[in-house]
């Protein structure tokens, strides 16, 4: 049936298969698993000039080509191979010690994300994805998105609710495409001449990630609420509820901003550099049911100002993803209570993130 609206059903978000955005050699892609949503915006960038004498502008023109700013959510899943495909690690943190986030160089920290979207009302994309053969996706549709350079990552869940994890790119360019065989010209720049000559195609080709074609549709959820799952704490030095060992976790957000500085230079219309600044700066809370105060006082903090570390353990069928958060420091906390409700509590704590330190992930291949 011809399609009329396009449902959530009938795309989904690919990555490149490759560790650099520009290439001149054909490259395939990896399905980017538990997508729950995409949205992009594009602002250009306009100079208005007057001159003496004039009401009216002299101009209004486009001075260099838009940033696209693109936004995917999604499940984590125990391998991390989604944030390998968003270049937040350079491969999964899977038997061996704990990696680093962002530990990408500066040359291979960018991709290319692509929507493809089927022809058909009725079609679950999904359904027709094969792994290992090229794909003939005549008369379907793209989005694809050129450069895109991780720009944060936030990892949010609560009781009762499975986990989210919300990331941002900031790209270089966006292409629609009508698709008429098994590939297309990736959307990518070469920023450094601040031109598309010579780039290779997308093949419509799916690599694996993960041991079979099943799981690559439908890996393990992780949830919270496993038996496994864990939140690893430290009691506060100003006292007060006590979180680590038994505790009353209700909720847990982390949220982690790389800053990047645009380089743009004369002849070249894209911005031939996306530098990151380290060091990135993170945030974590943590929300409590109130069970009980140790003794102590605000002025803690004063006497010694200590770091704190936690960890955050997820399971899914017996597999483990963990996010280990370094060196915090405790930047606020509140209690609040109310009539016929329970005393509940929240605390608020920053980090610093390197390529060596801060928040370091662990994950397990299946």
């Amino acid at each position: 049936m011809a399609r009329n609206i396009i449902k959530s059903f009938n795309a989904i978000v690919a990555a490149q298969d490759a560790t650099v955005a520009f290439s001149t050699a054909n490259q395939g892609l990896k399905l980017h698993k538990i997508t729950q949503g995409l949205d992009y915006s594009i602002e250009y960038p306009r100079q208005p000039l007057k001159q003496i004498g004039s009401q009216d502008l002299s101009s209004n023109n486009l001075y260099r080509f838009p940033d696209v700013n693109l936004n995917i959510t999604y499940m984590p899943e125990p391998s991390f191979s989604n944030e390998v495909q968003g270049r937040f690690i350079d491969s999964k943190p899977v038997g061996g010690p704990f990696k680093n986030f962002f530990d990408p160089s500066d040359t291979n920290d960018s991709t290319n994300f692509y929507a493809l979207i089927t022809k058909n009302a009725e079609d679950s994309f999904l359904n027709k994805l094969s792994f290992g053969s090229s794909l003939n996706l005549n008369g379907d549709e793209a989005i694809a998105f050129g450069n895109c350079f991780p720009s944060s990552y936030s990892l949010n869940y609560s009781i009762g609710n499975l986990p989210t994890v919300s990331t941002s790119y900031v790209c270089s360019n966006a292409v629609f495409a009508n698709l008429t065989a098994t590939s297309m010209q990736m959307p990518a720049i070469n920023l450094t001449g601040g031109n598309n000559n010579g780039v290779g195609n997308c093949l419509f080709e799916f690599g694996l990630d993960l041991s079979s074609a099943t799981l690559e549709k439908k890996p393990p959820l992780v949830n919270p609420d496993n038996t496994n799952s864990d939140v690893t704490l430290q009691n506060l030095q100003v006292g007060g509820q006590p979180i680590s060992g038994e505790h009353l976790v209700q909720s847990v957000e982390m949220n982690v901003s790389m800053p990047r500085v645009s380089s743009y230079g004369f002849g070249n219309d894209y911005a031939y550099n996306r530098k990151r600044q380290f060091p990135a700066d993170g945030s974590f809370s943590v929300s409590s049911l109130v069970s009980g105060l140790d003794s102590g006082g605000m002025t803690g903090v004063f006497i010694s100002d200590q770091d704190y570390q936690f960890e955050l353990k997820l399971e899914a069928s017996g597999k483990q993803m963990i996010y280990k958060i370094q060196d915090a420091k405790l930047d606020s906390y509140n209690y609040n209570m109310s009539v016929n409700g329970t005393m509940s509590y929240n605390a608020q704590f920053s980090f610093k993130v390197t390529q060596s330190r801060g928040l370091q992930v662990s994950g397990t291949n299946y």
